[in-house]
């Protein structure tokens, strides 16, 4: 990890006291939102033309340009990980120029090969021929050098490529709403011990001096975009879509490709 003047100069305006706190709550941040983070990125690929697009071993990774909510004096009751940090956009790089562009990056690089390997083992391990390969993602902060890395598995997916307007109609609606739980704070995540696939929009409360995710409905059909209950989930979710389906059944949707 970069540890340099200024890198710690830089992230101090955010309220960190140095690049190991800021590092830390940027990585509590994709924690809380992991399962939209990787769906974004599954997404994207697929949108690109798939795994082929892909290629083994990687040509390219994940870029999210993120900002950074947090200012100096809040306290660590405010700092609610799912609001720390945004999504302002999303896109791929080269890794190679990546790499070239300065030594520390080809450094750091070589340096998570074996976390990058270790996590394709893991996953196609999990969940077997659906997996097609791991895909790094690096997340940039506007006015931080510094970056931080997660490894992303990419799946195999039913349909065959390349994917028809109604199937990137769907994909283009599920980065939209994804987009829009994390940076409403409404973390997407399946319900523990529960029987459906389909994640559903939760808050992080502050209980025993942790933050605990806490769902805001047991199933998406409780779910009205009228009820006065849940106005910051219907802004989060609000804007133009290419199709007409709901939350429940656009995740459906993607879960059945």
């Amino acid at each position: 990890m970069n540890t340099d003047p200024q890198s710690e100069a830089e992230v101090r305006p955010f309220g960190f006291a140095n690049v190991v706190a800021f590092s830390r709550a940027i990585n509590d941040w994709m924690a809380s939102h992991m399962w939209a983070l990787q769906t974004c990125a599954q997404v994207y690929i697929l949108m690109l033309g798939g795994v082929k697009f892909l290629k083994i071993p990687p040509i390219y990774m994940m870029h999210f340009d993120v900002v950074c909510h947090t200012t100096p004096g809040m306290k660590p009751i405010e700092r609610n990980p799912a609001l720390a940090f945004s999504v302002r956009a999303q896109s791929t790089i080269n890794i190679a120029e990546w790499s070239g562009s300065h030594p520390s990056n080809a450094d750091y690089w070589r340096g998570i090969e074996a976390e990058r390997e270790q996590v394709a083992q893991l996953v196609e391990q999990r969940i077997g021929s659906a997996f097609a390969c791991v895909m790094c993602a690096l997340f940039m902060c506007d006015g931080v050098t510094m970056g931080n890395t997660l490894s992303f598995p990419v799946l195999h997916v039913r349909k065959r490529l390349p994917l028809g307007q109604a199937s990137l109609d769907i994909l283009e609606d599920v980065t939209a709403l994804c987009r829009g739980t994390i940076n409403g704070g409404f973390p997407l995540r399946c319900l523990e011990g529960g029987d459906s696939a389909i994640p559903l929009p939760g808050r992080f409360a502050r209980k025993a001096g942790r933050w605990v995710w806490e769902p805001l409905f047991a199933d998406w059909d409780e779910y009205s975009p009228t009820s006065k209950e849940y106005e910051g989930l219907h802004v989060a979710l609000g804007g133009e879509r290419k199709t007409q389906l709901s939350p429940k059944q656009l995740l459906g949707a993607l879960l059945a490709m």
